[in-house]
């Protein structure tokens, strides 16, 4: 981003604005126009202004130490300041998919970084976390590092368990069928079913070398859902506090929400997703191909990537149904992560390392 070196100008903000209603939405949809924001501002030199979190009804000022009063000055803001809002249809017209790079094509255009005064709004979620990929690393460094205290019987870095994140997403969402939630629908809770049924094969393929943590939005209601794992549930922590917990663990079994997708995006871990949500199309499946722009988008492109590389090599995101088995390449992976924590083989904790540099691994059972 050849602007970063013009110093913020707290005369021209990149602000954020909240998703939906005035009260704002969820921390998985708020992180969008956030991070539009964060990149329209280091593009421009502007100063940045997160999203207000004073009247949303999840309390996020609280998280971040924010004043219930702070949408005041957004208000303020809009009323002295000449303002412009980037909408979809202007991000678009510059045919690039990364958002900073189209803002700076706007700004070539419109003169924005020019402006003595200006406030330039960024909303909604169009784009994807593929459009603010470039945040990531300031969203890992603003919401992460707040892991809860453990005590020496919890998951510690050099333990010799695999350390399993579960999201259950449950409050708002409507309860679901069955058979779960199909390709396209959101807002709903997947089958306990297919919680239970992942957590089965996962603790048949790994045994007490297993430990689960199960976030939920309503922890009661998990327990009541999921009893057998009721002792797995975590304490009502704040959300930052589950955030943190998700991206750190060995593996994420996310819900069809924006909050799994926040913690997955933060995360460099392998992750599994309900397959009856996913779409199919010639032989591959997908979140979004089931949307008429993807049948000939990023992701019909990335089906043809996908088709053009015969190695067969693993996929992130793993997709499970009921009853399915988990996958040989998770796995061999997940038994591979405990292998490096050893402390016995880690030079800088006093360990020893072989000789030979030629080691193979050979996955075991539990």
């Amino acid at each position: 981003m050849g602007s970063n070196s013009r110093p913020a100008d707290l005369g021209r903000i990149c602000m954020a604005r909240t998703v939906g209603r005035y009260r704002g939405e969820g921390l998985g949809n708020e992180i969008f126009p956030w991070a539009k924001a964060y990149l329209a501002s280091r593009e421009l030199g502007f100063g940045l202004l997160p999203p207000p979190w004073g009247l949303n009804r999840r309390g996020y000022w609280k998280d971040f130490g924010t004043s219930r009063l702070d949408w005041f000055g957004h208000r303020a803001l809009r009323a002295v300041m000449p303002t412009v809002t980037v909408t979809d249809e202007m991000i678009r017209s510059t045919g690039e998919t990364d958002y900073g790079a189209a803002i700076r094509v706007l700004d070539a255009e419109f003169g924005w970084s020019q402006r003595r005064s200006l406030l330039l709004v960024h909303r909604g979620m169009s784009g994807g976390l593929l459009g603010i990929a470039r945040s990531r690393n300031y969203f890992r460094n603003t919401l992460l590092g707040r892991l809860p205290h453990v005590s020496l019987e919890d998951h510690q870095p050099g333990s010799d368990r695999i350390h399993v994140a579960v999201h259950v997403r449950l409050g708002d969402f409507e309860d679901t069928t069955a058979t779960g939630p199909g390709p396209g629908d959101t807002n709903e809770s997947l089958p306990a079913e297919w919680y239970r049924s992942v957590l089965s094969a996962l603790r048949e393929q790994f045994g007490e070398m297993l430990h689960v943590e199960i976030m939920s939005d309503d922890p009661s209601k998990a327990a009541r859902l999921l009893p057998e794992w009721s002792r797995s549930i975590a304490r009502p922590r704040r959300t930052l506090e589950d955030l943190s917990v998700m991206a750190a663990a060995d593996l994420l079994v996310c819900s069809i929400s924006t909050f799994s997708m926040l913690a997955a995006f933060l995360s460099d871990a392998p992750y599994i997703w309900f397959r009856p949500h996913l779409d199919e199309s010639e032989g591959f499946l997908s979140i979004w191909g089931f949307r008429p722009e993807q049948r000939t988008g990023r992701t019909a492109a990335n089906i043809r990537q996908e088709q053009r590389d015969p190695s067969g090599m693993p996929a992130r995101g793993a997709a499970m149904g009921m009853g399915d088995d988990v996958p040989a390449w998770l796995a061999d992976y997940l038994r591979m992560r405990v292998a490096l924590r050893r402390r016995s083989a880690d030079l800088i904790h006093f360990g020893a390392i072989p000789k030979s540099s030629e080691t193979v691994f050979t996955p075991s059972g539990p």
